[in-house]
């Protein structure tokens, strides 16, 4: 092609090829005229089309088979009358609720089940009523009308309430002229003594209806009751119930027990007459009823405190409310003091009546605080001066990392732990005070405890310097005790170096003095000193300050220097602190 010329525009400038092109989706009877294709074509099959991608070759002897249309037929019109339609095949449900082979999933039909016991269901299905369609009776005692499923129960369990009927089935705790007297429970409650019911704390009244409806006593009741009428209305409040055949499990080869058919009678020998099989009814199992005998009485027992300890309770608890008789006495009136608890909440009530006893000086008597002859307003009660441990030695706050506490903490502790209140409460019995003494006393008794007198005080005082005043934090909490009395020695002799109460008594020396008499070199930087006395156990060099402490403090110093001090309560302190 020559140079220059534009391909774009003038495309017949575009170069030819002489190769015959290949024609694409063209038949040669689209060059025929459309009169001579009818003529030729006229009873010929239509053209068959092919799927995407079949071409086979001339050769080959593959056939294109088209495939039938898939879909639904319209009606029965295409099958052949001989041939026979099979029925479809059942769809697979949801897996049963209990599962397959569950004892509640239904069985399969004709599938006999080995070593198994027919059962025979002789109850029948609880319908519930419509409304306006409930079974009704008339009560004996009153005129109304009771619904058998509903209230017929709590209303007979009402009159017999008022009867008086459950007084010996459980004895109240405040009875007088033959009834119980809090009925509401503002002062005496009940809890259930069965195990797995409610642990709800209720009044006389509502533990009475409670134990008749909820655990059959009502029925027993009635079954003593020898009125006209109360057996009828028992029979249709607990009707006898029905209970179907039990499935019992047996061995193989093991003899079923019931429902058995009659053995086969071998009718071999003569046809003409055989003997008809007779077949005994199946037998049905019978079940005793459930009550074969009246529930046992509830026990009341005397009211205690509640004690955690292993086993039921033989009757219900009672929990008696009770007033403080110190804070709300005459003319008193405290809110902390109310509602106490003599039964549940004994320990409450304990710690409450320590209390109060305390803040009356009370306990003082009975637990000494080692404090001297102060009174009971004197005494320093918050551990700033005085530190105390509980003398018992298994005692819970001598366990552990348990510090020192104050005077008034401890006394409180005594009082509920180690039953100082129970000593108190027998030296100032009053009037109301005896109830609460003797739930004191049976909880201690459960226990197994004895109520003895207090061990010797361990007390540990604590002070301040008087020298630095507790200026410095070593000070200040400084200790009499025999394991504390050495810190305070040395701090006492290190206030008194500061003084500079050893420079004549023990003098630092020509070398080591500056012009203002003091010590050059207090650290031993320079100048240092040895202890000359015997059997010491210091054998080092010392600078000037360490050692007339050490001297001051190890070897009768300190003792001099405060039996000379001016000071009258440091005088009265050197014969305390010695070693």
């Amino acid at each position: 092609m020559p140079k220059g010329v534009d391909i774009e525009s003038d495309p017949s400038a575009r170069r030819k090829s002489t190769r015959a092109k290949k024609m694409m989706n063209h038949s040669l009877l689209d060059d025929l005229p459309e009169d001579i294709v009818n003529s030729v074509m006229k009873g010929a099959k239509n053209e068959v089309e092919m799927p995407p991608g079949f071409n086979p070759s001339d050769d080959s002897e593959d056939e294109y088979m088209p495939m039938a249309k898939k879909g639904r037929k319209k009606n029965d019109s295409d099958f052949d009358s001989e041939e026979e339609i099979k029925p479809k095949k059942a769809r697979r449900g949801r897996k049963p609720k209990y599962g397959y082979g569950s004892s509640q999933s239904s069985p399969k039909p004709n599938t006999p089940r080995p070593n198994s016991v027919p059962t025979y269901q002789a109850t029948t299905p609880v319908i519930k009523p419509e409304p306006g369609q409930e079974e009704t009776l008339v009560c004996l005692m009153c005129p109304e009308t009771l619904k058998v499923d509903t209230n017929a129960r709590f209303h007979y369990s009402v009159h017999y309430y008022d009867a008086n009927a459950f007084i010996s089935l459980l004895k109240p705790e405040d009875l007088k002229d033959g009834k119980a007297q809090d009925e509401i429970g503002r002062v005496h409650k009940y809890t259930c003594p069965h195990e797995g019911c409610t642990r709800r704390k209720m009044g006389y009244k509502e533990m009475c209806v409670h134990l008749a409806t909820a655990h059959q006593q009502l029925r027993q009741l009635m079954m003593e009751d020898t009125r006209p009428g109360i057996k009828e209305v028992l029979a249709r409040l607990y009707p006898q119930e029905i209970f179907s055949a039990v499935k019992v499990k047996q061995e193989k080869g093991a003899p079923v027990p019931y429902a058995q058919s009659a053995p086969e009678v071998d009718n071999s020998e003569d046809v003409d007459d055989p003997t008809e099989a007779k077949v005994e009814a199946p037998k049905v199992l019978k079940v005793a009823p459930m009550f074969k005998a009246a529930p046992p009485k509830v026990i009341l027992v005397i009211p205690k405190p509640e004690v955690k300890t292993e086993g039921t309770s033989l009757g219900p608890r009672v929990d008696k409310i009770h007033n403080c008789l110190i804070c709300n006495g005459p003319g008193k009136s405290n809110k902390d003091g109310r509602k106490l608890n003599l039964g549940s909440g004994l320990q409450e009530l304990k710690y409450h009546y320590s209390v109060c006893v305390y803040n009356e000086g009370g306990l003082v008597p009975f637990i000494d605080p080692g404090q001297g002859s102060l009174k009971s307003e004197e005494l320093e009660e918050y551990g700033a001066k005085f530190r105390y441990k509980c003398p018992f030695p298994n005692c819970s706050k001598n366990q552990g990392r348990n510090k020192a506490i104050g005077y008034k903490e401890y006394a409180i502790h005594c009082g509920v732990a180690h039953h100082q209140i129970e000593k108190w409460m027998v030296a100032n019995m009053r009037p109301g005070l005896e109830e609460v003494y003797a739930a004191v006393k049976i909880a201690r008794e459960e226990e197994s405890m004895e109520m003895v007198d207090m061990p010797e005080v361990v007390v540990e005082e604590m002070h301040t310097c008087f020298i630095c005043e507790g200026k410095e934090r070593e000070g200040r909490n400084l200790s009499f005790d025999g394991s504390m009395v050495y810190q305070t020695r040395y701090h006492y002799a290190s206030c008194y170096y500061d003084e500079g109460a050893y420079l004549h008594k023990y003098p630092p020396g020509a070398q080591n003095t500056n012009e203002e008499g003091g010590p050059k070199d207090i650290l031993g930087k320079e100048v240092k000193y040895s202890c000359q006395e015997r059997n010491c156990t210091v054998k080092r060099k010392l600078g000037y300050k360490e050692f007339t402490i050490h001297m001051s403090n190890e070897h009768g110093g300190l003792e001099k220097v405060m039996k000379d001090d001016h000071r009258e309560a440091i005088r009265n302190l050197a014969g305390r602190i010695q070693k």
